[in-house]
């Protein structure tokens, strides 16, 4: 059985999730947790995050009405999981979206900073700063009751009402 982990930078399917989107963590100090491929939760998450992106998260974008926008992708490891990392979209089209990683990947040979380009498919969740509020993050709300108490508090208080 594959699992599904997740640094808060990035998610681990097998797969692995990453939270420094949130929190100004130092990439080498992100929490990795790990979730089963089928966990009902995180799968919810992703289907949620899929189905706001085009209604919530592009609209935020185009109309700049917001900051720090990132997207959370899954990317193939050696392992034949999934490693799901925030990057910094640079372009965005109905076929590809360009990247720079937020994160350094655990299960995949990259380094932040790095580009990579991915399919609009592979989006595993979305964010971004509006008036001092986390928009999206639907799987960092799931890996809240896994990560240290005063890290999901911190979340917690910075995470906006979901669409």
């Amino acid at each position: 059985m594959s699992a599904f982990r997740s640094s808060l930078a990035s998610l681990c399917l097998g797969l692995c999730l990453s939270l420094s989107v949130t929190l100004p963590a130092r990439a080498d100090e992100d929490a990795v947790v790990g979730y089963e491929t089928g966990d009902t939760q995180m799968n919810m998450a992703i289907g949620q995050a899929r189905a706001t992106y085009e209604t919530v998260f592009i609209p935020a974008v185009r109309a700049r009405s917001g900051s720090r926008f990132m997207l959370k992708t899954g990317i193939d490891t050696p392992a034949n999981g999934l490693e799901h990392i925030w990057i910094a979209p640079i372009s965005i089209s109905a076929q590809k979206i360009t990247g720079t990683l937020m994160n350094e990947p655990v299960h995949f040979k990259a380094h932040a900073g790095d580009e990579i380009t991915f399919a609009p498919n592979q989006i595993s969740d979305w964010s971004f700063r509006r008036e001092g509020k986390l928009h999206g993050n639907y799987t960092t709300r799931v890996m809240l009751p896994d990560i240290p108490a005063e890290q999901a508090a911190k979340l917690r208080a910075q995470l906006a009402p979901l669409p």
